[in-house]
């Protein structure tokens, strides 16, 4: 089962082309050697929270651990940390309830991110509802439910649901239209502190034939391979 490591900051904006060359040459390269696959970064479109998610992942915490606890994370954050702030991490477990995750990503994805956490005395209305009505509800909307995910390390709040779209224009009309605003007012019987956000790519993996590289989105799609 997939666990996810999530790393979070801001850039510092007067290092951007060193944060860059750093990124594509340095951090992803290591990262993954470390047995943290890189899926992608997101930069947060709508909504407030930090300026850029990096998403990673691996096979289980076993092999997560064994990553943050090499000499080589060590300073390799510490490397990271001179071109970025606020820098904080979360790891994420998957509670079972949707299991549509991949870490291949078509090239035009957007992402619709929901956070809450349960009310502990509604937790199986809960269950049924998002199962039954909520997410249902979002994938008729075209917003794919790639995973519900439970924070096991880090701040809240402790739920996580990760949605797909494909269009920006889309998946806002979406979000806005009555049908979700009902379907989203039925879960907030059932959970608190919600919070949402809309992500765009900020570094993107590019398949080639025979290899895998990564590029910095500025606005603009990434090289044909």
């Amino acid at each position: 089962m997939p666990v996810k490591f999530n790393q979070y900051w801001s850039v510092d904006h007067q290092r951007v082309n060193d944060y860059e060359k750093f990124m594509t040459h340095r951090f992803i390269p290591e990262i993954n050697r470390l047995g943290i696959h890189t899926v992608a970064g997101w930069t947060v479109l709508i909504g407030a929270y930090s300026e850029i998610i990096f998403e990673g992942v691996t096979n289980d915490l076993d092999l997560l651990e064994k990553a943050l606890t090499d000499k080589r994370y060590k300073k390799l954050i510490d490397e990271l940390n001179n071109y970025v702030k606020n820098y904080k991490t979360k790891v994420l477990v998957s509670t079972g309830k949707k299991e549509a995750y991949s870490t291949d990503i078509k090239e035009d994805t957007v992402k619709f991110n929901q956070m809450w956490d349960v009310i502990s005395q509604k937790k199986a209305d809960y269950e049924k509802y998002v199962l039954e009505t909520f997410y249902p509800c979002m994938e008729r909307l075209g917003i794919l439910v790639a995973g519900e995910w439970e924070v096991l390390i880090g701040d809240g709040p402790h739920v996580i649901c990760e949605g797909r779209a494909q269009q920006i224009d889309k998946l806002v009309a979406n979000i806005q239209s009555r049908t979700f605003r009902e379907c989203r007012r039925g879960l907030k019987q059932y959970v608190e502190n919600y919070e949402s956000r809309v992500l765009v790519f900020h570094i993107q993996k590019v398949l080639g034939y025979k290899s895998v590289t990564y590029h910095i989105v500025r606005g603009s799609k990434p090289p044909e391979t």
